[in-house]
């Protein structure tokens, strides 16, 4: 008997639990509902702002030949000399080998 009351009483409250799940699912997809044209607008909005900032900013780089980073200053180095990584210092980028 006391083992037939604890799964009457598992029952009910797992009942109780899906169905407060399924009522709490039920309000989070009406606020989805509710809320996507506003998120539509605010990432179109977005998205356009990117795209004129990018056409901007295009502009300026596409005509640009420097590369941004780290470099090895070479105008003082003879022409066939190639330096091993152990010779670079840490976190510099080691330049391609030259070809003449």
């Amino acid at each position: 008997m006391k083992n037939f009351v604890a799964g009457v009483i598992a029952l009910i409250v797992g009942f109780f639990t899906v169905t407060l799940a399924a009522i709490m699912g039920l309000f989070i997809g009406i606020a989805a509902l509710i809320a996507r044209p506003f998120i539509k607008k605010k990432v179109a909005a977005a998205y356009a702002e990117a795209v004129k900032q990018q056409s901007q900013s295009g502009a300026h780089e596409n005509n640009s030949t420097v590369i941004d980073g780290e470099f090895d200053d070479i105008t003082d180095k003879p022409q066939g000399s190639n330096r091993s990584q152990a010779q670079t210092s840490a976190g510099q980028f080691n330049q391609l080998p030259q070809s003449s």
